[in-house]
């Protein structure tokens, strides 16, 4: 029971300290230089130069007929985050205000880099913890649940003609900039989602499975999973060896096949994210014996099946 509590308060704090992000970088990098934004937050943006009635308080404003929409359409589960985050957002821009009086830097082209960079990571921490700010995803979602659309085509659509919208209010010249920011800010929220320890995915095709099993288990300290194939050219059958490294292992990856298969031809892409035994549950010493064993038992039971 605690520990439900526990993961809930933990989502709490950490929306808190995004939206708080969010925030501070907002108002010291966007306001100063009166750029835009994309979203409700844009709007809100567009809409607090024109009324001076403040970005926070329009956030929540705009929100309101969102919750409706996605109250009736979606349910409440989808709320209760959205509202939270939304209401902690809106409070945590109003709350660092002060920050847009007090120029930070003067060049808004690295203004906008910076704002990027702050919103990048707010947002970024809110979304790695499950939680949202609310703004044009329940939209996305009823368009996409109804009309079948995607949610990327819906938010990039939308905010489109938000940034046209906001030409006529703050100029060309601050939109332009603002397209850095964003440039900036899409990269850095994935970043921080994502995280910044790049995970790898080796394809190894190999007529030495078993050494190169063994090596992988042995000297990276990864489990693999071997795959049957036939080669397109040769007709030949071949086994393929799947390893899924962090980057810090892809050379000591390509070392261990180096000194069993010199001749092995290995495809490294990169993996959004790996979840599991053998990457996020450290193999442990103890164990890789076992493994290796494992491995062989089972490359052993797909060959004989194939002959049945």
């Amino acid at each position: 029971m605690w520990s439900k509590y526990k993961d809930t308060l933990y989502q709490c704090v950490m929306v808190a300290v995004g939206c708080a992000i969010f925030g501070a970088g907002l108002d010291a990098f966007v306001l100063p230089h009166k750029l835009v934004s994309t979203g409700i937050s844009g709007i809100g943006l567009i809409l607090y130069y024109l009324t001076g009635l403040s970005v926070g308080t329009w956030n929540v404003v705009l929100n309101i007929p969102i919750f409706w929409a996605a109250w009736h359409w979606l349910g409440k589960k989808v709320i209760i985050n959205t509202l939270y985050g939304t209401v902690m957002l809106s409070w945590m821009v109003d709350a660092f205000d002060f920050l847009q009086y007090n120029m930070v830097i003067s060049d808004p082209l690295l203004s906008s880099m910076m704002a990027g960079v702050t919103t990048g990571v707010g947002l970024g921490i809110v979304y790695r913890v499950g939680g949202n700010t609310g703004g044009l995803d329940p939209i996305a979602l009823i368009v996409r649940k109804y009309y079948g659309l995607q949610m990327g085509s819906i938010n990039s659509a939308i905010n489109g003609i938000i940034l046209a919208a906001a030409i006529w209010v703050v100029g060309f010249e601050a939109v332009a900039v603002t397209l850095v920011s964003l440039y900036v800010y899409t990269i850095i929220t994935n970043k921080v989602v994502i995280g910044f320890n790049q995970r790898k995915v080796a394809f190894i095709i190999t007529y030495r499975t078993y050494d190169v099993c063994n090596a992988v288990i042995s000297k990276v300290g990864r489990g693999a999973t071997i795959i049957n194939g036939i080669g397109a050219y040769t007709r030949t059958p071949k086994q393929i060896v799947m390893v899924a490294v962090n980057l810090l292992q892809v050379n000591k990856l390509k070392e261990a096949i180096e000194e069993v298969d010199n001749e092995a031809f290995i495809l490294i892409t990169d993996a959004q994210e790996v979840i599991g035994k053998g990457f996020t549950t450290p193999i442990v010493p103890t164990s890789i014996e076992n493994l290796v064993k494992e491995c062989e038992e089972n490359a052993n039971y797909i060959e004989g099946k194939d002959k049945n």
